[in-house]
């Protein structure tokens, strides 16, 4: 009876893992599901599709808030008490969202929802790589790593069609209602806090970042990170525009490309262990260049519907492939630096921060100056990105592999 009991470890430790994948799968469904609704929230605010977009630049620069400080308030405030402020953030966020029908208020809501997730999201990290016991580590990183491609197969196909019957208000207002269960359960899970308590200090956590960007290659990779992700999460932003404008979808028939483009995002984290034994450098470069290939037939609207839904899941996934091969070279490419967490804090910061400016540009320009342009710009910074990503692996992780220091 011992294993079953509700304060076992192991019970424990398998509701975290649940609660965590609930969480993370609650929050991106709320948040991916602002672009394909462009047209919803048009008639629902009285603006254009393309201001729409402001809806993820404002919980973005939330969530870059949260990621920010995050760090720094666990350390003098416990997990603890920062997942229940993040609760309160995001109930308070995705509530007044729903209840709101002013656009500038909607904005600010979203603010407070960005702000939660980003503090959840640290809190989340703090687990994986601080707290959680060997047991249940593989199984946590898998969620965090796969929840958010889930989110856009299942969650957000759920919530469009949802919508049409329900309302997209009753529809966010259930997603919100999952939200909240599930950070209660993750709340009850978690594990206590060991570490030691520090007074807060954001003027440390600030020099921490300054001492980062004076090692060496820091700068042009993550130039070239924010640069690149420019063009993922840029037509991720108008995905929902580009198919209503280009192929004539409505929200609801948006979630079956959305279904496929998600499954495929999904089944690639689980296949990429097993195609890196064939070699990381050779992937990563084939990945790269037929992730040019993929994006550049597709952008342009112009191949039939079943084509293109084809080349976007190719597209998410040798986009995965070649970001998850980033994120295994970074311990070699900066080598120098020991503090590896602040690191990979670093790459979610600048992720985010590419999806707040061009979510924001888009917003701002896409109705002036057309999609098709936007379409160029997208490919040059794909392309650009890419180029600067193997000009700093190039004497860094590939040099290595040549001489057989590390396995290529």
């Amino acid at each position: 009876m011992k294993n079953i009991s509700f304060n076992s470890e192991n019970f424990k430790g398998w509701s975290l893992v649940i609660a965590a994948f609930a969480v993370v799968f609650a929050f991106s469904t709320a948040d991916h599901a602002i672009s394909p609704m462009a047209d919803i929230f048009k008639t629902a605010f009285a603006i254009s599709q393309e201001r729409s977009l402001w809806l993820i630049s404002s919980c973005t620069v939330g969530i870059l808030l949260g990621l920010f400080s995050g760090p720094v308030l666990i350390k003098a405030y416990k997990p603890g008490p920062i997942s229940y402020i993040s609760l309160l953030m995001m109930l308070t966020g995705i509530t007044g969202f729903i209840a709101s029908f002013n656009f500038l208020l909607a904005l600010g809501c979203r603010l407070i929802f960005g702000l939660g997730a980003g503090l959840v999201s640290t809190v989340l990290w703090w687990l994986a790589y601080e707290s959680i016991s060997k047991k249940f580590y593989t199984p946590m990183i898998t969620v965090l790593t796969a929840s958010r491609p889930m989110a856009v197969a299942a969650g957000v196909p759920l919530i469009l069609c949802s919508s049409v019957v329900l309302g997209w208000r009753i529809s966010f207002a259930l997603i919100g209602g999952i939200l909240v269960l599930s950070m209660l359960v993750f709340i009850w899970a978690l594990p206590l806090y060991r570490g030691n308590i520090i007074k807060l200090n954001f003027t440390g956590a600030i020099n921490t970042y300054i001492d980062l960007f004076k090692t060496p290659f820091v700068k042009p990779f993550f130039i070239a990170m924010f640069i690149n992700r420019l063009c993922y999460f840029g037509f991720y932003s108008m995905l929902g525009i580009w198919f209503i404008k280009k192929y004539g979808f409505t929200a609801a028939a948006l979630s079956k490309p959305l279904m496929i483009i998600g499954i495929c995002e999904t089944a690639i984290n689980f296949i990429v262990p097993i195609l890196m034994k064939y070699g990381q450098r050779k992937l990563f470069l084939i990945a790269v260049f037929t992730n040019i290939v993929f994006f550049t037939a597709f952008i342009l609207g112009i191949l039939p519907v079943w084509a293109t839904i084809l080349l976007i899941g190719l597209f998410a996934m040798t986009d995965r492939i070649y970001n998850m091969l980033l994120l295994i070279f970074i311990p070699n490419i900066f080598n120098q630096f020991e503090n590896k967490t602040v690191i990979g804090s670093m790459v979610t910061l600048v992720s985010w921060a590419s999806l707040a400016f061009i979510s924001y540009l888009e917003g701002a320009l896409l109705d002036k100056i057309g999609m098709t342009a936007f379409a160029v710009l997208l490919i040059i910074a794909l392309t650009a990105g890419i180029l600067l990503y193997i000009n700093t692996l190039y004497p860094t992780v590939f040099c290595m592999q040549n001489s057989g220091k590390i396995r290529a």
